[in-house]
């Protein structure tokens, strides 16, 4: 039987990753099944499995099912169900619900779904295969039965068929690896970054996270000996820089040492991975800090999600050291490790000032990227539960997620498949408006803040005795009294509540003449946060460098620290800071100018050092232009500015290091000191 397993990604969407996931279930359905019992054929990409629907019937087809792609996976069950009605189509992923009853309704909404995996799909795909087969793999008259199995649910003349979940399989190495044995290796060679998994399960109960139930408590590990040979096999074959870790606590056990320790070693021998991410461990932040020493370029997540003691404990995630990751990402502050953090509005128990203050507490530990998520009600996830809904007084609306309203064709007929997230706006802790307000400071965050964005003068307010969070918050009292500012804002705010009261309202818009074109035109459903940011750097550097520094000077006088020296330092800071930064699109026209610091031996210690020691007898004459890095990737993406916001954000979403947009400097010896 040829069975394929779909991990189907929209196109433009960044989950665009190795389907590793689905691949372990084919790879372990392959071993215990026989290749002669069938052909597991992997795909991602919607056209690829179009042709080979159209070409030829098959026996069975299994959807991956997360948010970002349920409803493509839906559509094309659909259409293969009238096209092929006795063709078996199997979901399994963590986007589905955790009550029975609410289970029993998607499946009653869809049809389409003969079987869903629930829980761990491996050992329950295998068991709902041997049981198909005693049926002639003739589902009307396996449901006709009511089998009850392990991890399969179904819907059987209106009636709901639930088996208890799976037994976790253990140890893990028991599930062959489907790079080692070549399953994947045409998704590395066409550019797929690797994903890769060393653990499964978490200790910790979030409850806005699938993996808080209390099922994937247990953590299981992969072997050392596994995941090394399987490191240095896509060292060899792969040909993203990528390396993408997808555990929870990457970085909180002994192991992870060692693993941390094979990929330094791989990047030194293969020059691979360029880019890795991972590291999230939520406690025992020393080892983490030890595991992202080891891999050149390693980020350092600390993912808080909240500061507030009463929104922590809401979310059953008080167990988790705050403490620890602000000390432990104060101490690589001097080291080749980034360290980057999450937070999430709306949680239950927040508020406006409580969501500040948590961005506030990791800016001053010198995180370097402070990221704000919406609370997405994941159907997994205990959150999303009636029980959570009212308890917290959650109150959501539904929107459309950006990048996922592409057009498709199958068996002759043109489509839309646009994913829909729900998220919470408010509860019994935070209105409506105080979202909002929330929004607009996280846009202050990302846009004056984060990625080094005024990382110079944000190392001498520091030096000053000024909390860099200071400078944020006295920054968002002013931006809507600016008007270029202001006009952005509304902008923002008019995209944030691109939101509908109820999903069956959103559908109802969708299905309006031209609605559909002008999502995937990305006038509707974009990316608000990074649109309105990219917007902001590429054609408003100079009112927000204006902005800073107008709030730094203020923030100094008030603490009596302002004076000649001072302000004669700042004026030639910005002057700096702007030949760096400004009209980051044109690469053709270097510049030049005389400057009495010696800004070239500051760089040295990151600027985190007095400047009147760095004073110049005579002005030095610098230049500025841009990388021939970064020449390629302007030119490569150029196309994109004709398309205003989207194409903004589209460029930006393609390499969001913004420090990588400024010029670099260096002395023009020919001038120096004219």
């Amino acid at each position: 039987m040829n069975i394929f397993f779909a991990d189907l990604t929209h196109s433009g969407h960044p989950c665009n990753g190795v389907p590793y996931g689905i691949a372990l279930v084919a790879a372990y359905a392959v071993e215990q099944l026989g290749a002669d019992e069938l052909t597991a054929i992997l795909v991602k990409d919607p056209n690829e499995l179009a042709r080979h629907l159209e070409a030829d019937k098959p026996g069975m087809v299994c959807f991956s099912n997360y948010i970002w792609n349920s409803e493509l996976s839906y559509s094309f069950a659909r259409r293969i169900k009238t096209r092929y009605p006795d063709c078996i189509t199997v979901f399994g992923g963590p986007n589905y619900p955790v009550c029975p009853g609410t289970q029993h309704e998607l499946l009653t909404h869809h049809p389409e779904i003969d079987f869903f995996v629930y829980r761990e799909g491996e050992q329950a795909f295998v068991g709902l295969y041997h049981a198909l087969k005693k049926f002639g793999f003739q589902p009307d008259l396996f449901k006709r039965e009511k089998v009850c199995l392990p991890g399969v649910h179904y819907q059987a003349d209106g009636e709901f068929i639930a088996g208890d979940p799976v037994v976790l399989i253990e140890p893990l190495d028991l599930i062959p690896s489907p790079y080692l044995n070549g399953m994947c290796e045409r998704f590395l060679a066409l550019g797929a970054p690797a994903v890769l998994q060393t653990t499964r399960g978490c200790p910790f109960e979030c409850t806005f996270c699938q993996e808080g139930n209390g099922y994937f408590r247990r953590v299981r590990r992969y072997s050392v000996a596994r995941k090394v040979e399987e490191l240095w096999y896509l060292g060899r074959h792969a040909t993203s820089g990528m390396l993408y870790v997808g555990d929870s606590n990457f970085g909180m056990y002994a192991d992870d040492i060692e693993i941390a320790r094979q990929i330094g070693q791989i990047q030194q021998e293969l020059n691979w991975p360029e880019f890795f991410a991972g590291i999230g461990a939520k406690n025992n932040k020393k080892r983490a800090l030890e595991a992202a020493a080891l891999i050149r370029g390693a980020m350092l997540s600390a993912a808080v999600q909240s500061s507030d003691n009463k929104v922590l404990e809401n979310i059953k995630r008080q167990n988790v050291s705050l403490a620890e990751m602000v000390q432990a990402v104060m101490s690589q502050e001097h080291s080749e490790t980034h360290s980057f953090s999450e937070i999430i509005v709306a949680l239950p128990g927040d508020t406006f000032k409580a969501h500040c203050h948590s961005a506030c507490e990791l800016i001053d530990a010198g995180v370097q990227v402070v990221r704000s998520h919406q609370c997405i009600m994941l159907p997994g996830a205990e959150l999303s539960s009636p029980e959570s809904r009212k308890r917290f007084g959650l109150q959501t609306r539904f929107r459309v997620m950006h990048n996922t309203a592409g057009q498709y064709q199958l068996f002759g007929e043109t489509f839309h498949a646009p994913e829909v997230d729900e998220i919470c706006v408010a509860s019994n802790s935070m209105t409506f408006q105080e979202y909002l307000d929330s929004r607009c400071f996280d846009l202050t965050v990302e846009i004056f803040y984060n990625n080094g964005m005024f990382l110079e003068l944000y190392s001498f307010m520091k030096l000053s005795g000024v909390v860099v969070s200071s400078v944020i918050l006295r920054i968002y009292e002013c931006v809507f009294e600016i008007p270029a500012l202001n006009a952005l804002y509304q902008g923002f705010l008019n995209d944030t509540k691109e939101l509908w009261e109820t999903r069956a309202e959103l559908e109802r818009f969708l299905q309006e003449p031209g609605v559909l074109e002008r999502y995937a035109a990305g006038e509707l459903g974009r990316n608000e946060q990074l649109a309105y940011k990219s917007l902001a750097f590429l054609e408003h550097l100079d009112v927000l460098t204006a902005l800073c520094y107008h709030v730094a000077f203020e923030l100094l006088h008030k603490k009596g620290l302002l004076n000649q020296q001072t302000e004669e330092y700042l004026n030639e800071l910005r002057r700096f800071d702007l030949l760096r930064k400004q009209q980051p699109l044109d690469t053709d026209h270097p510049s030049y100018d005389n400057f009495c610091y010696d800004f070239i031996a500051m760089r040295e210690h990151e600027f985190k050092v007095d400047p009147q020691v760095y004073r110049l007898k005579q002005p030095q004459r610098l230049q500025f232009q841009h990388t021939p890095q970064h020449k390629a990737f302007v030119s490569g993406v150029r196309g994109l500015v004709a398309s205003g916001l989207h194409g903004y954000a589209a460029i930006i979403g393609a390499n969001p290091k913004i420090r990588e947009y400024f010029r670099e400097y260096f002395c023009d010896e020919g001038e120096a000191g004219s």
